[in-house]
């Protein structure tokens, strides 16, 4: 089967309209630009519009990212190139130390931005076989549980929280090799960018891939392991937000109860739920260890339990079951842990606040900020209305401060218009594109 094919046939098999607006994530590659002719094959270049990284971090980068651009022109797609920005550095200057991590963040970030600015929600991403078998090995090495070995996904929605909120990742091109895709250049005529890092052993996924190759058996049967895993995980998932869905219940402020049935349940089930819980109700990137979440499923089915905090979240008994709230000692700040600072907004602009509430405003000049800072600010009537939100989950809500007045509470203050003032939570969109599922 072609690269074509492959690629088409995945497409088809999720389901992926022809036709709608797509970005594709274009470095002037092989694979990208594999990726990029395929989907105008696929969409018509109309539709497409390739986004371009400039991280910034070696000389002349800039140059490849216009001719990257250039390229992308000449096969018909829109393109767009978006600088990454190192406060206080100059390019080539940037501290190596977690760099690649560093400008993945950036890189996802800067797409994140630019599909929603342009109201697009599906990214396409160039990774092949080699990457996933090199992700695997990668994570195989470093003593991965076997839900790691599951490697890359070829499906996901916001895989990084919240630069990529909104935004579906795809790739199409997992079933093919890195060989086949430059094949595939050569035969249409498609000219690419060789980046130099990808012969720099002082990468790990450079020595990774330098080892697969010459153990290709070895490249096979990670391959197979990683499709195996995959399959099992989804079906894992499943059960799992069944599971959810039927033990627990979401505040319409954020918070989330856990119902007798939930912490009743097997020991692992319960663990592996808040793996998912956990994130979606704090807003951290990634959940707490296995072991540590073992620990607090344990201590929720003791009899007489009295509250716990892990993973920015806060746990406390109540009439019939279990509430979670935002950890205010995260929010507010303590002994070596900062606080979550305030955001500045203008007219019309949406922001998220503590990776958990999509903030908009028709005023200018408003911040956001945690509720917790500004109780001794309130006047009789807001205090008041706090009276319809749990005590215990008051201090993490958002409030809009014009001035050093606050002037909206949002879930509990029903005197100020929504036209001014707008808030949306985003811990059930976060759990569900945690869990996998798609519209």
């Amino acid at each position: 089967m072609d690269v074509e094919a492959k690629a088409f046939g995945q497409l088809t098999q999720w389901g992926i309209p022809r036709n709608e607006l797509i970005a594709v994530a274009f470095s002037g590659g092989g694979d990208s630009t594999a990726l990029l002719s395929l989907m105008i094959k696929w969409n018509s270049a109309q539709t497409v519009q390739a986004f371009i990284v400039d991280h910034g971090l070696r000389s002349g980068s800039d140059t490849e990212a216009e001719l990257a651009r250039s390229r992308a022109h000449e096969m018909g797609a829109s393109a767009r190139v978006l600088s990454c920005a190192w406060p206080n550095e100059k390019p080539g200057e940037v501290p190596t130390t977690g760099i690649q991590e560093k400008a993945r963040n950036a890189r996802y970030q800067l797409l994140g931005d630019a599909c929603r600015e342009q109201g697009i929600k599906t990214l396409m991403l160039g990774h092949n076989r080699g990457d996933q078998a090199e992700t695997v090995f990668m994570r195989q090495q470093a003593g991965s549980g076997w839900r790691g070995l599951a490697g890359i996904k070829c499906r996901i929605e916001a895989p990084i929280w919240p630069a990529l909120r909104g935004v579906e990742i795809l790739r199409p091109l997992l079933e093919c090799g890195r060989a086949e895709l430059r094949s595939y250049n050569k035969n249409n005529n498609l000219s690419w960018i060789d980046d130099p890092s990808n012969d720099s052993r002082a990468f790990a996924r450079i020595r990774a891939r330098t080892y697969l190759d010459a153990h290709l058996a070895e490249k096979r049967n990670l391959l197979t392991m990683a499709k195996a895993a995959n399959f099992i995980l989804a079906q894992e998932q499943v059960l799992l937000s069944e599971f959810i869905q039927s033990t627990t219940s979401l505040e319409d402020w954020g918070g989330v109860n856990l119902l007798p049935g939930f912490c009743t349940a097997k020991l692992g089930q319960v663990a592996e739920a808040l793996k998912y819980l956990l994130p979606a109700l704090s807003g951290d990137a990634l959940p707490p260890s296995t072991e540590k979440r073992m620990n607090l499923a344990r201590r929720l089915r003791t009899k007489g339990f009295s509250g716990a905090t892990l993973g920015g979240v806060r746990c406390i008994p109540r009439e019939g079951g279990i509430l979670c709230v935002r950890d205010l000692g995260v929010l507010l700040g303590r002994a070596k842990v900062p606080a979550v600072r305030p955001i500045q907004l203008q007219t019309n602009e949406t922001k998220i606040w503590d990776s958990r509430f999509a903030i908009t405003t028709g005023r200018d000049n408003v911040s956001v900020d945690a509720l917790g800072n500004w109780v001794d600010k309130l006047d009789k009537s807001q205090k008041q209305s706090l009276s319809s939100c749990p005590q215990v989950a008051r201090g993490g809500l958002p409030v809009f401060v014009l001035g050093n007045q606050v002037k909206f509470i949002p879930f509990v203050d029903s005197h100020a218009g929504n036209q001014d003032f707008s808030v949306r939570t985003l811990t059930s969109e976060r759990l569900r594109s945690l869990l996998g599922e798609f519209d």
